[in-house]
């Protein structure tokens, strides 16, 4: 029985789609300091789970948007979810580091396959407002994998260890293919498949890098995507190691903060309903980003950092994210729906790629410097960098939101 396209079913199908990356990673999260201990050549390598899952997802979309724009998208993402769910289990089984360094790369590539069909899949089925709303009822979706992501993995290692955390990952991913192969019907006319001549998908990537719109809010979506993203690699040093908290508790604490991008999602769908400018949406979800992230800087010179000091404004700064990512992703897609795929590639390209550098520059800087300090840092940096993006390299797309609204 397929899944109808206005049914919340299918809106949650696609939801869950792009949270296996947050789930990918946030899961991870408590189990990293079992990993180091578990693999002598490990100690302090942790974080480079993420760092090569991240950049399996950077290369990815690159490969498989034009995949998906030539045999379509329900083919596409059904050979994803059964690559991912199969380097899953090999993470599972890793019988050293190196290995599982090579397979979460490999499920990083099966992740980003995954997770860009999404937009490509509403770019093909929905027009404006409704894709916006659309896309806000997603990232609902979305915002709940970070919320339950670290407490998932925190129970698993009360109970197992961090093998099983992986294991339960490949279950998602085999769940996904499933109803994939059962229920998904194909988005995409034959008529409108693009050919994979070398010559055109050149063109292909012209055509997106060449759309100043599209460059603009992409690049605006990686830095706001970056911004979050030092908050969740720096997290378990400053929360776990800086300020003493249990596993447990951070994993409770970091759900918790990830509630902002649930609200946040909401709140911007219920404002896309009401018609209210894409413009409007992101600059507050951006001025809310950079206010935030500046404020938790100035607690480190001030010696104010506290759990209770810091976790409202992280949890401010994720929210800022879940306001403006919808309406920044349907902007970024708005003018390519010929080659929806690559440009939904190449944006999550843009995004993983930086997200992956925050990943980078934690590890760099922390053992010079305040783990609190280099983690707020940063993240205002990437925000203040989003904010700039949307003044100077936007001015077009300032002016002429509105009647798309």
């Amino acid at each position: 029985m397929a899944l109808r396209r206005d049914s919340f079913a299918f809106t949650a199908f696609l939801g869950t789609l792009t949270a296996l990356p947050p789930l990918s990673i946030d899961m991870g999260l408590p189990g990293l300091p079992a990993i180091e201990a578990g693999f002598a050549d490990a100690a302090g390598r942790g974080p480079l789970t993420l760092s090569l899952f991240l950049a399996g997802f950077a290369i990815s979309p690159l490969i498989c948007g034009p995949l998906a724009d030539r045999f379509g998208r329900r083919a596409t993402l059904l050979d994803g979810l059964l690559l991912f769910s199969i380097a899953a289990s090999a993470c599972a089984l890793a019988p050293s580091f190196t290995v599982l360094l090579a397979f979460r790369l490999l499920q990083g590539l099966a992740a980003g396959a995954c997770a860009i069909l999404p937009f490509a899949i509403v770019r093909d089925l929905f027009e404006h407002g409704t894709a916006r709303h659309k896309l806000s009822q997603i990232a609902a979706v979305l915002g709940i994998a970070p919320m339950i992501a670290p407490v998932l993995g925190g129970w698993v290692m009360t109970v197992s260890n961090w093998r099983t955390i992986y294991a339960a990952q490949a279950a998602v991913g085999l769940i996904l293919l499933i109803v994939g192969a059962i229920s998904l019907d194909e988005s995409q006319p034959v008529e409108k498949r693009r050919s994979l001549n070398p010559k055109q998908l050149i063109e292909s990537y012209r055509m997106v890098l060449s759309d100043r719109i599209f460059v603009g809010f992409s690049l605006l979506y990686a830095f706001a995507f970056a911004c979050m993203f030092a908050f969740i690699s720096g997290a378990p040093s400053v929360l776990i190691g800086s300020l003493g908290l249990s596993t447990t508790m951070f994993a409770l604490l970091f759900g918790l903060t990830s509630c902002g991008v649930l609200v946040a999602s909401l709140i911007s769908g219920s404002l896309s309903r009401r018609h209210v400018a894409s413009r409007k949406i992101i600059m507050a979800g951006l001025l809310l980003m950079i206010a935030s992230a500046v404020v938790a800087v100035a607690l480190v010179p001030a010696g104010a950092v506290t759990t209770l000091s810091l976790m409202p404004l992280m949890a401010l700064t994720i929210f800022a994210f879940g306001l403006l990512a919808p309406s920044t992703n349907h902007e970024a897609l708005q003018n390519l729906p010929h080659v929806a795929g690559a440009a939904a590639g190449v944006m999550r390209c843009m995004q993983m790629v930086m997200g992956a550098f925050a990943s980078a520059m934690i590890a760099v800087f922390e053992p010079f410097g305040h783990p609190a300090l280099v983690m707020t840092g940063l993240m205002a940096g990437m925000a203040l960098a989003a904010g700039a993006i949307y003044l100077w390299l936007l001015p077009k797309a300032n002016s002429g939101q509105d009647h798309r609204a």
